[in-house]
Formats: structure tokens, sequence, C-alpha cells
């Protein structure tokens, strides 16, 4: 056997053919140790590498927290046998992608990604070579490029999550405002680092009708946010959608709240407007913003089976509520549950079998805590991973109050102060 390291295939994002090479006499060890009954009741191994050092810790070690609880309450096991999650530290994509290599070098073949995935599209061009099962919650457009039968996209793609936010602001005009698509006017600022984010809601905006009154970019070092201020006071629109990170969200809404500045309707596009970063600003700030959010713990528990259970778990266990980060990672694990509940875990290590058992798994909407259902088209994306939440910051929280089905709390539009 010719070897090769994967550092090297990682470096050039692709896997040596001489480790392909190897496939017959690898495979052959597999055959062998699956039908091992010792092998069969060795504890499975779910690796997951995740920021828990660096600048993205907040939701690296949610991700962490949640996948841990989801296997506390799958009661460790699944069908007789043991299953255990193996953490590593990935702060950046470099040390994700070294931290790969050693986990693959000791064994690892069933991963599921790790809070902000920045390595996803790297490893979706390798897993099928390698024989690595991969559970994805990355959003990138151009994450999966082709037919794959080991990397599968169980999130939301961020074509969904942009059009999204054009869908909720109309929404919001219709029930609150009064306003119909072609009467509506919308304001959007964005980092230029967010072009890629941004362009489908302005692609929505343009096929539902809705005028942009204001559209301005920015570099993402932007200091002075007062010009940008000065347009939308400028501006005649209705709701303002800002799509920004810490950098630029935080030093906008302190401008804004400095200058005393209300837009008319704030919805926040995610990203920055639904974390605990966005809620320490403070109330004065932060009371009455709507943000758009992928499905969260505080959602009406008679929608999503165990999200009750796992919210109140969740704070009881760690301290703290937990966020839509902790229920994803939570959602990913039992997405994986499911499709090991319906192997034999004597074959759980022949990854072939395991990614097929992925490949049928139908979940409808509701039958999982996070909400979201499973089921994926031709290129492994999953097609019920297109629904998302609007809630409401007050007094500190974020009450979901759009869809329906899943609001807590009925939104107040206009705010009022109390």
């Amino acid at each position: 056997m010719l070897k090769k390291t994967i550092g090297t295939i990682l470096s050039t994002f692709l896997l040596a053919s001489t480790l392909a090479g190897c496939a017959s006499s690898s495979s052959s060890a597999k055959d062998e140790s699956s039908s091992s009954s010792s092998k069969g009741s060795e504890p499975f191994k779910i690796s997951m590498i995740t920021p828990l050092t660096g600048n993205n810790t907040f939701g690296g070690n949610e991700f962490k927290n949640g996948a841990e609880l989801a296997i506390e309450h799958l009661g460790g096991e699944i069908n007789g046998r043991k299953i255990e999650m193996e953490f590593a530290d990935g702060p950046d994509q470099n040390a994700t992608l070294s931290e790969f290599e050693r986990l693959y070098n000791k064994g690892s073949r069933v991963f599921v990604s790790g809070y902000g995935s920045g390595a996803d599209r790297t490893f979706a061009t390798m897993v099928d070579e390698m024989q690595v099962l991969y559970l994805s919650l990355a959003w990138d457009k151009d994450l999966i490029q082709g037919k794959s039968d080991y990397f599968y996209r169980v999130g939301a793609n961020v074509v969904d999550f942009s059009s999204g936010a054009m869908d909720q602001a109309v929404s919001v005009g219709e029930k609150y405002l009064g306003k119909d698509a072609k009467d509506l006017k919308v304001a959007v600022v964005y980092t230029s680092n967010f072009e890629h984010i941004v362009e489908p809601f302005k692609e929505r905006a343009k096929k539902l009708g809705v005028k942009l009154a204001l559209v301005e970019a920015y570099p993402n070092d932007t200091k002075d946010f007062v010009p940008i201020i000065t347009k939308l006071k400028n501006t005649d629109y209705d709701i303002l959608v800002p799509f920004q990170g810490v950098t630029d969200g935080t030093p906008f809404q302190k401008k804004m709240h400095e200058l005393k500045y209300t837009p008319p309707l704030t919805i926040g596009a995610g990203i920055y407007y639904d974390t605990p970063v966005f809620s320490n600003l403070g109330n004065d700030i932060t009371d009455g913003i709507l943000s758009q959010s992928y499905v969260t713990p505080f959602i009406n528990e008679e929608a999503a089976k165990g999200s009750k259970k796992f919210r109140e778990d969740y704070k009881k266990k760690y301290g703290h509520d937990p966020l839509t980060h902790a229920l994803q990672a939570y959602g990913i694990v039992n997405v994986l549950a499911k499709a090991l509940e319906s192997v034999d875990p004597a074959k759980w290590d022949d990854t072939k079998e395991l990614a097929a058992a992925v490949k049928k798994l139908d979940i409808d909407y509701g039958e999982l805590p996070w909400y979201w259902g499973v089921s994926f088209d031709k290129n492994n994306s999953n097609t019920k991973a297109d629904k998302f939440i609007l809630g409401q910051w007050n007094n500190g929280s974020l009450e979901t109050v759009f869809p329906d089905n899943l609001k807590t709390k009925d939104p107040i539009i206009p705010w009022e102060k109390k």
C-alpha cells in the first residue's frame, strides 16, 4: 500500500488516486471486521470538529453541548451498541483540516460538521474517495457540486435562507403594515463580504415586485456608519433588513442608538441578529427588533416532538438556555441516529451501507425537536430544511412570532415602549 499523507490531499482538495488503490485491501479488512461480533460490540464513534477556542467559541461549544445531550437522550446506545461523540477543536479552517486528518488516521469514518462548517466544501470533494460518511450543516450555495454517496447537506442552504428573509418581510408587510408586496418598500444594508448571501434576497424581491428603496453595501472594516444612517433617515421605506456580522452590526446599532434614530421596523437577517452578542447590546437597542433564524428551541412545543425536553434538559445540564446552534447539533446527531437504527449495529462500520441508510431517510416536519424534516434530493441536499422562524427581541429574549404553527407569542408591531 503506497502511503500518502492526508495533509497533502487536503492541501490540494483532492484525494490521491493511490489511496483509492488501497480499497481492495482495506475493504477486505473491513469485511472481516464487519462479520466479527466483537467489532459490532465496540463503541461506535461519531466525530465532530468544532471551534472550542478562538472567536467562535460560543457557537462551537453550543454545538458540542447539543451533540453531547443528543447522545445522552439516546441513552448512549442504539440497538444495543454503544455510541460515543469524539470532539476536536477547529478554531479555523486549517485547524479543522488538520484535526480531520488526525481523526481519520485514528480510524474515524463518520463525521457531523461543527459550528461554522468552513471546511465542509473541501470535505465534500474528498469523502467519497475516503469512504467517510459526512453530515454537513454548511449553507454554501455551491457546497454540493455533484452526486455523492457519502456527503449530505442536512441543514439549510443560503439561497433558501436569504430568500426567506424577503418572504418574512412580505408577510410582515401584508399582515401588520397593510401593504402588499408591490406596495412594500424595503431598505437593505450589508457588508460587501455578504454579497453572496444578499444576492438571493435581491432576486426574490424582484420576483415578488418588492421595491428596494435603498441597497447599501460597505466594506467589512467600515468604522463610520453616520453616512449610511443619514441615507436611511432620508429614504422612504417600511422595513430595514440588515445583513451584518458582529464587527459591523454592533457599531452600526450603537451609532443609530447614539443618533437617536430608530428605523420604522427592523428584520435582521439572522447571522448576528439572533445571537447573544446582539442581545448584549441592551434592551434599549434590541427590544422590538425582529430576526429571522433557523428553527430554535423556543418554538411551540406541540409542533416539534421533544423540543421542550431538549430546552429544559439543556438548561439544567449547562446552566443557560440553548441557542439555535445547540439545536442544530442536537438535530443532526438525531438524524444520524435514525439511520443507525435502520442498520444492523455489526454493520455500522461499513460506511457505504450506513450512507445508503442516510439517503433513504424520510422524516416529516415536526418529527424531530428541531422541527425540520429530512428528505434528500439527487445531490444529497435536504429538501425539508427550508422552514425558518421570525423572532422578536423582548427584554433580552427572542420570542418566536412567526409562522403561526411555531410561534410562542404574537409580535408587537409597531413596537411599544414599556
